[in-house]
Formats: structure tokens, C-alpha cells, sequence
């Protein structure tokens, strides 16, 4: 395990110190329009390509050595189901690179991207959800013939509220940083969550230096990967025994898809298409980058704190979270309209 260290700190060392040569290569560029995109400067929408780099080196690692640090456990090391999680990640980010690149219809970005996900789940059936557990209801609720269907919605939802939500500088990378934080600390897959933790902290700095945005492609990966994980944390090892704690987790970003797909439906607008009316956006507008941030934190981990730590039960946490949320709206809608 200490070789692995070594190459993946060589390997990050490397890409940082050359990131405008890595920028050159992939030439995927975000360019200011100063409408949807107010950003200064065109920006190279790399992070995928670090993520896939990082990934590769551990999957490979995983299959010349047989360590079972990823996602996998002993009775549960496949190669199959390493294939298909591999795919899955292989697929979304190239969608994600040619989407960065081409601007893909949404409508077949979702169907293509349940048509990987049906592959991943019928390759691997670990990834099919066929159970879950809710903190309050005392017995498992089966999904039978609906499995594949609800396994591909809870898919498609995730990674398109992480795609939703993604907006500002640093919003979208300390978000997964909070969200494989709670993973590395519930669970016991720390090695695989906190190289994950270091490879997120890097494009974090990369990020608020103007260097690099996610793009589509790093979104869509760390999407895909905090899909199976939770999945697997929840149906494999059940270190995540409630499927609703994995909802208050998710609940934020969640929360403001739901608020803005109705928002633009009730206008009449295209739900897929961009608008400035997300909370980052909202905020944004009031507050600097940096105070934004703080808030979305607060925002992200009241939730949990609500549920883990102060053991309130989840009704109750989703009516106070909706309660905060919408004053927090509310309060900025306002102050628009003055």
C-alpha cells in the first residue's frame, strides 16, 4: 500500500505542476458568455480527466495486486463487477467530455445515460437496488420487478442534481468533500474515501485558483462514484443502514433541483436548460464567493447534523431543512425584487 501512496502522490505532483500542458491536451474550454457563464476568462473543464487518471491508477492497482480497498471486500472482489463499475465511470465521462465539448441535447444525455446504467446493473447486480431500509418503517421494503427501474431514477436524479448544483468556484468540490468526509467517517472503507478526500482537496485548490473547473466530466464521475459507493454501503456492507439517511445526505442539492424544475416548468420554461436562479446563483449575488460557500456548508451538513448527532427523526429533520431552505429563498427572492 505504500507504493500506491508513493505513485499517487508522484502522479498529482506531476499534473500539478503541469496543468497548462494538461489543460492543452484535453482543450475543453469553459468561455464566458456573461450570461449563464460570468466567469473572467475561458477555463479548461478538466477535472474529469485528473479524476479518470486517479481512478485508472487505483483500479489497476486494485487488479495487479488484489487489494480490496475499492469499493470491495473479501467475498465481494470480482473483476466483473470492477468491468462494470469501470465502464460506468468510463462511460459518464466521456457523455460528460463530449457534452463539455459539444453541448449535448439534455434529452439524450438522460438516454444514454440510462442505457450505461442498465448495462453497469446487469453486469453487476450488486448496483441493483432491490431493498432498502427507512429509519422509520420496521420492516425491508422489497422492490421486485421494480428494481431496475428505481435503481436507474435514483441514478439519473443524483447525477443530475450534482450537475444542477454545480455553479460557483469551490461549491461542487467541497460538497463531495462533505459527502466522502460523512463516508469515510461512517464506513470502513477509509483508504478508498480518503483518496478520494486528497484527489477532491487537489482540484478544490485548482479550482479556486482559476486553474480548472469540473466540467460535465467531473461531475458525472464523482457522481458515479458516490452512486456505487452508497449503494454499496447500503446494500453490500450496510454500513449505511437507513436508505432515508442517504436522502438527508443528498438533500440539499436535491432539494433545489426539485425547486427549480418547477420553477421553470411553472414559467414555462425548459427545465433542462440553465437559468441564474439556483441558490449558489441566488447567494452569490448578495454575498462573496467565500461567505456564499460557508453557507451552502452549513446548509449541506445541517441535515446530518440534525439526524446523526442530534437523533431527531426524519420527518422532523425534512420539515425544519424545508422551513430554512425556504426562508433562505424567500429572503433572497426579496431582496431581488426590491
Amino acid at each position: 500500500m505504500i507504493n500506491l501512496y508513493l505513485i499517487f502522490i508522484l502522479i498529482n505532483i506531476i499534473i500539478f505542476l503541469n496543468i497548462k500542458k494538461v489543460s492543452k491536451f484535453v482543450n475543453i474550454f469553459d468561455v464566458p458568455d456573461k450570461k449563464l457563464k460570468t466567469h473572467r476568462k475561458k477555463t479548461p473543464l478538466i477535472g474529469g480527466t485528473i479524476l479518470l487518471i486517479n481512478i485508472l491508477v487505483l483500479m489497476t492497482y486494485q487488479l495487479i495486486f488484489f487489494k480490496e480497498f475499492l469499493f470491495f471486500e473479501k467475498g465481494h472482489f470480482k473483476i466483473k463487477d470492477i468491468a462494470s463499475i469501470l465502464i460506468l465511470i468510463l462511460s459518464f465521462y466521456f457523455l460528460g467530455f463530449y457534452d463539455d465539448k459539444h453541448n449535448l441535447n439534455p434529452f439524450k444525455k438522460i438516454l444514454l445515460s440510462i442505457i450505461f446504467i442498465i448495462i453497469s446493473v446487469t453486469l453487476n447486480k450488486e448496483l441493483l437496488i432491490e431493498k432498502f431500509s427507512l429509519s422509520f418503517y420496521d420492516s425491508k421494503i422489497f422492490l421486485e420487478n421494480f428494481s431496475i427501474i428505481f435503481t436507474v431514477f435514483c441514478f439519473v436524479i443524483l447525477i443530475n442534481s450534482l450537475n444542477f448544483y454545480d455553479g460557483i468556484n469551490g461549491q461542487s468540490c467541497i460538497y463531495f468533500l462533505i459527502v466522502f468526509s460523512y463516508l469515510l467517517i461512517s464506513t470502513k472503507k477509509y483508504e478508498f474515501y480518503f483518496f478520494v478526500i486528497i484527489i477532491l482537496t487537489l482540484l478544490l485548490i485548482l479550482n479556486l485558483m482559476n486553474l480548472l473547473f469540473l466540467g460535465d466530466n467531473g461531475i458525472y464521475i464523482l457522481s458515479i462514484i458516490l452512486s456505487v459507493a452508497l449503494i454499496y454501503e447500503h446494500n453490500v456492507y450496510e454500513n449505511i443502514i437507513f436508505a432515508d439517511e442517504i436522502f438527508l445526505v443528498l438533500f440539499l442539492p436535491g432539494l433545489d433541483l426539485l425547486r427549480l424544475t418547477i420553477s421553470r416548468l411553472l414559467k414555462g420554461n425548459n427545465p433542462f436548460y440553465g437559468d441564474r436562479n439556483h441558490i449558489h446563483h441566488l447567494l452569490n449575488k448578495k454575498f462573496s464567493l467565500l461567505n456564499t460557500n460557508l453557507i451552502l456548508v452549513i446548509l449541506a451538513i445541517l441535515p446530518i447534523i440534525f439526524f446523526n448527532f442530534l437523533k431527531l427523526n426524519f420527518f422532523l429533520v425534512s420539515i425544519i431543512f424545508l422551513i430554512i431552505y425556504g426562508l433562505i429563498i424567500q429572503f433572497l427572492r426579496s431582496d431581488d425584487k426590491k
